[in-house]
């Protein structure tokens, strides 16, 4: 009885930020892993062997070229960690209600980031952007993400790379953002392996995807095309690769509690010039405690506008946050703000965007106040980027605020974000959200940035 008692005070549903903050009760989560260990970090500094040949290097480098993606087995792999620890202590994580991706909270984690950073140096030259984030599919209750490609336009524009998808490869070839998705169990056609269209067979990677239209229609307009699909499978300890153009997805694996859940753990790299580093790459390969959570917790926001279009596989992402309400959202923001001057402009501008999104579709929820309602659930679209989809206009009209919940206090925080970012960034990013608050009603709301108060100013007639 003691021992439960203790441990749902480690729940997730427990915790305030100062623990969030707190080395100590990560520790207590995950004894045999460390946090902010100096002494185990030096050892892992003195490691200077690289966790591959440079032969298997080259290889990842032309099937990046030739397909999009390529693949190495545990048997071509030396971690400088023990992979079967980062997959227990994410099970560890989802007893206790976190999201698979605050394994990033641990060092073994950034141990496996700093081994990644190798391998992809020398197979694409590209270098950590701090996109982690990791996964925990239960085969007979989730599944990953349906097909997608993980960046379209509208995640790079934004950033000030050029429309062009021919902009987004090097001179060379190779591909701006490439993704090392990393093996923490077996990962299998049963429990949701990955699987990938060939850059071959997929007239949308290199020149870009129609404004109308559905991408997978192009890609499997004949029988013949579906034989083109590769499913790679790959043991504990192995991984994959794929660039930010790759189509691709998990499979829905066989409904059934005798099949082993399938974790991993990805990390994207890229170009600066494509996808800035989210902070500095000076608070490597350690980044502080604080940092930490401040990257997990904004993770966290920007994959949940998923929660809509694609349940099961944000569930898998998630954990036991999917289904959370406004409450849990506002803990995770106000952990990434705590640190948010140590992040990029445009990575502040893309979680700002999505806390806004989230929090204020959750308040105008009249059915329910969770992430994972299905009352709300959405069309699924067939090809989703990764992060928020989005259709190919100005603004997207997300939200329809009404004057009751603006004037609550539980829309404070994501109105004080609206605003703050919207005087940072001197853009106007939520405008077509509010023009849906006064149609037909005869009012303005006027929203003071510099003094972070709203009110109501009525038209004159």
């Amino acid at each position: 009885m003691r021992h439960f008692c203790c441990m749902a005070k480690l729940h997730s549903s427990q915790i305030e930020m100062e623990q969030i903050l707190s080395a100590e009760y990560w520790r207590q989560l995950c004894p045999q892993l460390h946090v902010e260990d100096k002494s185990y970090q030096d050892k892992q500094m003195q490691i200077k062997k690289s966790p591959t040949v440079d032969a298997a290097c080259e290889e990842v480098r032309n099937r990046i070229l030739e397909e999009g993606f390529a693949c190495l087995q545990p048997s071509e792999i030396s971690w400088s960690v023990e992979v079967s620890e980062l997959a227990e202590g994410i099970f560890q994580l989802e007893r206790n209600g976190w999201p698979p991706s605050f394994i990033a909270m641990y060092d073994e984690a950034w141990v496996m980031a700093r081994d990644s950073q190798k391998i992809m140096q020398r197979a694409t030259g590209n270098c950590l952007c701090m996109d982690v984030v990791a996964f925990l599919v239960r085969p007979s209750q989730t599944k990953g993400f349906s097909p997608h490609r993980d960046r379209q336009p509208e995640d790079w524009v934004p950033k000030g790379a050029p429309p062009a998808t021919s902009s987004t490869f090097k001179a060379d070839g190779m591909a701006k953002y490439v993704t090392l998705w990393a093996a923490l169990t077996d990962a299998t056609p049963e429990n949701s392996c990955l699987h990938f269209v060939p850059r071959s067979a997929d007239p949308g990677y290199s020149e870009g995807d129609p404004e109308d239209g559905d991408p997978l229609q192009r890609v499997f307009h004949d029988k013949g095309a579906y034989q083109k699909i590769r499913s790679v499978p790959v043991s504990q300890g192995g991984c994959t690769f794929h660039t930010h153009r790759t189509i691709h997805w998990g499979s829905a694996g066989r409904n059934s509690a005798h099949v082993a859940p399938r974790v991993a753990l990805s990390f994207g790299f890229s170009t600066e010039d494509f996808e800035p580093p989210y902070f500095s790459p000076k608070a490597l390969p350690f980044p502080d405690l604080k940092l930490r959570a401040a990257l997990v917790s904004a993770q966290v926001l920007n994959y949940s506008t998923l929660a809509v279009g694609d349940k099961e596989g944000w569930t898998a992402l998630a954990g036991g946050m999917a289904g959370c309400n406004t409450t849990k959202l506002r803990l995770l923001h106000r952990v990434f703000q705590s640190q948010v001057k140590r992040f990029h402009p445009t990575y502040r501008k893309e979680i700002a965007t999505k806390f806004v999104s989230v929090s204020l579709n959750l308040s105008n929820d009249p059915v329910s106040d969770t992430l994972s309602d299905e009352g709300r659930k959405g069309k699924q679209q067939t090809l989703q980027p990764k992060k928020q989809s989005k259709q190919k206009k100005k603004r997207t009209k997300t939200t329809e605020i009404t004057a009751k919940n603006l004037d609550s206090d539980e829309d404070d925080e994501a109105l004080m974000t609206m605003l703050e970012t919207e005087a940072a960034t001197g853009e106007v990013l939520f405008h077509d959200d509010f023009d849906l608050l006064n149609a037909g009603n005869g009012n303005d709301l006027c929203l003071d940035a510099k003094a972070g108060k709203k009110h109501r100013k009525r038209k004159r007639t």
